[in-house]
């Protein structure tokens, strides 16, 4: 990938864009379609009765539910970067759906959700899958995206997904939260979904992410917490860290918003955590 960063810890970006990066990413969004999600019934009632996802004001930390992925805050991100990273990852999201079938052609979809990013002006290391070595007869995917997660994510950052977690499995199945989940990252025996943890450092943002998707003869319900037998199953694993070039993506952001339209009320809602 291009401009590839050497360490997820540096989070300042040293180099102005140049003219040309801005000029692509305007491009690229003018050329950008997107996926249309089927909403389902419960978030289409929570839509309709509040007219919005809850406007995104504080710097605290928080958690929310963005499609078929799960993106947390420690504290101190503000909230326009909180706003730039969960709609830029759902940009990313409805993009390579409208591309690639998100279950049957996964590392496709994969592929353009990346591209998707560092077009719009993401600055990400190399990505790539591999296979996740199951220990045990059975397990469940919550645990899986820990293991995975505590190789790049901070401390604090791991506080966070664990408390989001604890409390995803906590609502009903009829929640709308948990449905506007499970609904966009699993199919029958096939799953898609990403976690994001994000933090701020001196201005800039900057995301661990960890990419996932599994085959399995098994039709799962609250796909997280669902106990999945390794025999039946097999579970792909991925990490990106990226950091945000501002000078880019403060060029787009509007085309993004506007672009994305009544999608982000339909796709994002906050997990109370």
């Amino acid at each position: 990938m291009n401009d590839q960063v050497s360490n997820p810890d540096v989070l300042k970006n040293t180099h102005p864009a140049p003219m040309e990066k801005i000029q692509q990413a305007h491009d690229f969004m003018d050329s950008l379609e997107l996926h249309e999600p089927v909403v389902p019934l419960q978030v289409a009632n929570f839509v309709t009765s509040t007219g919005a996802s809850k406007e995104i004001e504080s710097d605290s930390k928080g958690a929310y539910v963005n499609n078929g992925s799960l993106v947390t805050f420690v504290d101190g991100i503000s909230a326009q970067h909180k706003k730039d990273v969960l709609n830029s990852t759902l940009l990313a999201q409805l993009a390579a759906t409208k591309k690639h079938d998100r279950y049957k052609d996964t590392e496709a979809w994969y592929k353009f959700y990346i591209d998707t990013l560092e077009k719009i002006g993401w600055v990400a290391q190399s990505f790539s899958f591999s296979e996740y070595q199951v220990s045990g007869s059975t397990f469940t995917v919550d645990k899986v995206v820990l293991d995975v997660l505590k190789a790049i994510a901070s401390e604090n950052e791991m506080a966070v997904v664990q408390e989001t977690l604890k409390a995803l499995e906590a609502l009903s199945d009829k929640d709308g939260k948990l449905v506007l989940f499970d609904s966009n990252s699993h199919h029958q025996g096939n799953g898609n979904f990403q976690i994001a943890s994000a933090r701020e450092a001196d201005g800039d943002v900057a995301v661990n992410l960890g990419a996932f998707y599994f085959d399995s003869t098994q039709n799962s319900t609250k796909v997280l917490f669902f106990e999945f037998k390794s025999s039946d199953t097999k579970i792909f694993k991925g990490t990106e860290s990226a950091v945000l070039n501002e000078e880019v993506y403060s060029q787009v952001r509007d085309k993004i918003v506007t672009k994305l339209g009544g999608k982000i009320a339909q796709n994002v809602d906050e997990i109370e955590i």
